[in-house]
């Protein structure tokens, strides 16, 4: 009898880890074996009978789905995975074709009775503006510039809740009854209300202002309240503009003069999620695509999103009047002390309002992700592009993020690893922030090296601190090896930090601050300030170095203002982005180690600044391509100095890259030989080039799929 018992306890062993096929296609029926030649017709179905190793191959097509599954779990060596089968295209599309009898309204507006409410539209693949005032568009991006998206009240008249403004005065009739102010009222708010009274032509309207806070710097400064109003048909008044009424479902678009309806496909988004998963585990989708539609996984862990790509993933509902929180991407767990081991790797999120992500739960992943136009209206919990501040252990690496709304972009967790990221343009139609912002309680052993944080009004980095004396929060966090230009500042509260072989220049305030705020005894009395090489060098945000010095230990540093010249005069090319010392420097070897602190260089001892003359290879942080990416010198460069290096940002999973260069363009785009860089390299020096003249060049990458063949770049050469 206990030998028929092992036996049979085997054999379920055996059939509960065998792993499975399984295959969805448009064409299939769920009443199908979900077999090749018999397919599922939805992968609702084929998740319901999935097991812990399986694997559901999608065959090519677009899905419309809101796939639900609660407590369905892999393991860790057989995780349920979803993904294309072979070479497919895979799309999960929360839009729906719009098709009916327009009718024409007035100039090129037309509208359509519909039996769904939808609360974004697509015409020809492109997402269009709410209809709004004043006017902001995403197709030619006068949406992030709040200085003509965005109305002003007057200063002096009203106040929180009531607003003039001498352009209402042309708005012929009532925002009662549907019309919404979405409204910044502080540094990193921004708030949402139906507005309750006002009349046809009238300068001022009300709205109720429960719920809606103010920034401590703000209170009674009501011109720095900018808001835009959305909610009435009549706001409809430019080419690509919709609006959509829920109370008839009527349907009114603005499409481009000259053109009808049939001349366009159009589409409207009628639902936010298309797998929507709670308390599961090991689940893995992988190459499927995303088109106004994204993933919930709400008390779930262990969940791998990678080689996805999202487009136009989450959109506000205030088109069917709902002012609640926008349906943004979500990897949820209970919270920031629960184990999570997320991943999402090599996805792209485009096109979004709301936030690139809301995730939490310690040891999660995020690395090599393309970030971009995100959250035009920032209503979602406050102010932030990413917010990783329950994120704990989370390592962020190689992601390039611009075009950003929000205040703050990364707002890092506790103990984050922060490295090889590039974020630009960030925090358009907020105030306040910074690139990457860790806060108080999250700096102690947070590490943030080897960044490019550039071209943005926001600060680059920052340590916030509790502004209370003798707080055991603010303290320990290192940031090095990055390099800052054209932004607000780098800036540093707290104390007991190391700030080391950074490079900050151009910046609108000073460059490098070491906070000495004499409010708070204790700032920064601690800090190891060390190899960094920056212009204006200070202890305060505007006041000059000398009258407020940097606190703590001080040391070989190099700075501008102290040194008369500018970072120039001692990097090769920074405003064509090569940051290395030039030959004979001042910054070369003078550099010491910093205690407690390792970290490579080249020669008898480190440079100043964050990369190391002599050095093989030039770290380029980013998003890793297809292809090779971030030429150096920038593609249509010119000024180049004769002496240049090209450099490139190596293509994601490549062995090693062939170089193609010459004064022809049509000559390198058809070599078949190049120079073959050594795979621990990505610099490549083609000699002294001639003044006055353009070069042309190609990296092709070598994968174990093959070789993929890159860009033709292009440079001139100062006279």
């Amino acid at each position: 009898m206990k030998v028929i018992i092992l036996i049979l306890t085997a054999l379920m062993g055996l059939s509960c880890s065998a792993k499975s096929n399984s295959f969805v296609s448009i064409s299939g029926s769920d009443a199908h074996p979900g077999t090749f030649d018999k397919p599922f017709r939805t992968l609702q179905n084929a998740l319901n009978l999935a097991r812990a190793g399986d694997t559901i191959f999608v065959r090519e097509g677009s899905y419309h789905e809101n796939v639900k599954i609660t407590g369905l779990n892999g393991r860790e060596k057989l995780p349920i995975v979803i993904m294309p089968f072979e070479n497919d295209e895979v799309w999960m599309d929360g839009s729906i074709p719009i098709k009916g009898d327009w009718v024409k309204q007035q100039e090129n507006i037309y509208a359509l009775k519909i039996n769904e409410a939808l609360w974004q539209l697509f015409v020809d693949g492109k997402s269009i503006s709410s209809a709004r005032w004043p006017n902001g568009n995403w197709n030619d991006g006068s949406i992030w510039d709040k200085s003509s998206s965005m109305a002003w009240p007057e200063k002096g008249k009203g106040g929180l809740g009531e607003h003039y403004n001498k352009e209402l005065g042309a708005l012929d009739f009532s925002l009662e009854d549907g019309g919404i102010v979405i409204v910044n009222s502080g540094s990193f708010k921004t708030y949402t209300s139906f507005i309750s009274e006002h009349n046809p032509g009238s300068d001022h309207f009300r709205y109720n202002q429960e719920g809606v806070k103010v920034h401590f710097g703000y209170v009674g400064r009501v011109e720095k309240y900018g808001y835009f109003l959305e909610g009435k048909k009549e706001l409809i008044d430019v080419e690509n503009e919709w609006f959509f009424e829920p109370n008839d479902s009527m349907l009114y678009v603005f499409f481009e003069a000259g053109t009808t309806p049939e001349e366009h496909e159009v589409r409207g988004k009628t639902l936010s999620y298309a797998f929507n998963v709670e308390a599961s585990s090991y689940l893995e989708i992988r190459g499927i695509s995303f088109f106004a539609s994204t993933v919930s996984f709400m008390n779930s862990s262990h969940i791998t999103l990678e080689d996805c790509h999202f487009k136009f993933p989450s959109y506000s509902k205030r088109m069917l009047r709902d002012l609640g929180e926008t349906e943004v991407t979500r990897v949820l767990v209970q919270d920031e002390f629960t184990i999570a081991n997320d991943t999402i790797r090599n996805c792209v999120f485009e096109y979004m309002d709301g936030s690139v992500l809301d995730m939490n739960g310690a040891g999660s992943v995020v690395e090599n992700c393309y970030m971009h136009h995100i959250d035009y209206s920032c209503t979602f919990k406050g102010g932030w592009t990413l917010n990783m501040i329950d994120a704990p252990e989370l390592i962020f690496r190689r992601n390039t993020i611009h075009t950003t709304g929000a205040s703050e972009c990364l707002k890092a967790g506790r103990r984050n690893l922060i490295e090889l990221n590039d974020i630009s343009q960030t925090g358009f139609l907020q105030n306040d922030g910074a690139l990457i912002q860790v806060s108080v309680k999250q700096q102690d052993h947070s590490v943030t090296r080897k960044n490019w944080v550039h071209h943005s009004v926001k600060q680059g980095l920052r340590y916030d601190n509790s502004n209370k004396p003798n707080s055991p929060w603010g303290r320990n966090g290192s940031m090095h090896h990055n390099v800052a230009w054209e932004t607000d500042r780098v800036f540093y509260k707290g104390d007991h930090h190391f700030i080391y072989n950074n490079l900050v220049f151009d910046s609108h305030l000073n460059d490098l601050i070491i906070s000495s705020d004499t409010l708070i005894q204790g700032w920064n009395y601690h800090t190891i300030t060390r190899n960094n090489i920056c212009n204006k060098f200070s202890g305060s945000r505007t006041k000059p170095g000398v009258d407020y010095p940097v606190p703590g230990i001080v040391d070989h540093n190099w700075a501008g203002v102290i040194e008369g010249a500018d970072v120039r005069s001692q990097l090769r090319d920074p405003d064509n982005l090569d940051f290395r010392p030039r030959s004979g420097s001042d910054l070369v070897d003078a550099g010491v180690p910093v205690e407690g602190k390792t970290f490579p260089f080249v020669g008898e001892a480190p440079d100043i600044g964050p990369y190391e003359f002599g050095d093989k290879h030039y770290w380029i942080p980013g998003y890793q391509g297809e292809t090779a990416r971030t030429p150096i010198p920038p593609d249509g460069s010119t000024s180049i100095k004769a002496d240049a290096d090209l450099m490139w940002l190596d293509a994601y999973k490549s062995t090693e890259h062939h170089l193609y260069f010459g004064s022809d363009r049509e000559t390198v785009l058809q070599s078949t030989e190049g120079t073959v860089v050594d795979k621990e390299s990505n610099i490549f020096s083609p000699g002294q080039l001639e003044a006055s003249k353009t070069y042309y060049w190609r990296v092709d990458a070598v994968t174990k799929e093959g070789i993929r063949e890159g860009d033709v770049w292009s440079f001139s050469v100062a006279d």
